[in-house]
């Protein structure tokens, strides 16, 4: 799925959760949303890097171009690392937790989870996905309920985010 849905959808999660815990600072809670919901797709760049090894792992620029120039092909190498399996989302909420669970903010863990719970299930309806890795690579699941660049999914995202705006902006 693309950046734009991820991050839209990680943003109105958010919105939710500063309804629960106003004492967050924005700043961590922006952090928080971008890191779990849209930068963990960097390992992405990974596969990218050793199919087009002529561009530089530090010529950002060039990997997202590369990326929205090769969405809609399906490819048969699923481009996602462990992170992006069912046993990356064990490990990144065990990671979560000892990043945030002994901070000011153990609410944090909540956030982050969520955003990224969010991310996996995301590309999870939108493309292919190895439940069983890293132990078993060869078993797939492709719901393509959403295409992967789904646009329309994004817009919903989006409306959904500027009510929950709009609705936190006239409680405030």
């Amino acid at each position: 799925m693309d950046s734009v849905t991820h991050g839209s959808v990680s943003v109105l999660i958010g919105l939710i959760f500063i309804q629960f815990y106003k004492d967050v600072p924005l700043i961590l809670l922006i952090l928080v949303i971008f890191v779990f919901g849209i930068l963990i797709d960097y390992d992405h760049v990974f596969y990218y890097r050793k199919n087009y090894e002529k561009i530089k792992f530090w010529d950002i620029p060039s990997f997202i171009r590369l990326y929205f120039k090769t969405i809609d092909q399906r490819d048969k190498n699923i481009n996602h690392s462990l992170l992006h399996e069912p046993f990356g989302v064990i490990i990144v909420s065990g990671l979560s937790y000892l990043i945030f669970g002994f901070t000011p903010y153990p609410e944090l863990v909540i956030l982050a989870i969520s955003c990224y719970v969010s991310h996996f299930l995301i590309d999870l309806i939108s493309g292919k996905m190895k439940p069983l890795s890293p132990f078993n690579n060869k078993i797939t699941i492709d719901l393509h309920i959403l295409p992967a660049n789904s646009f329309t999914a994004a817009t919903l995202s989006l409306v959904a985010f500027l009510i929950g705006l709009t609705i936190q902006l006239l409680i405030s």
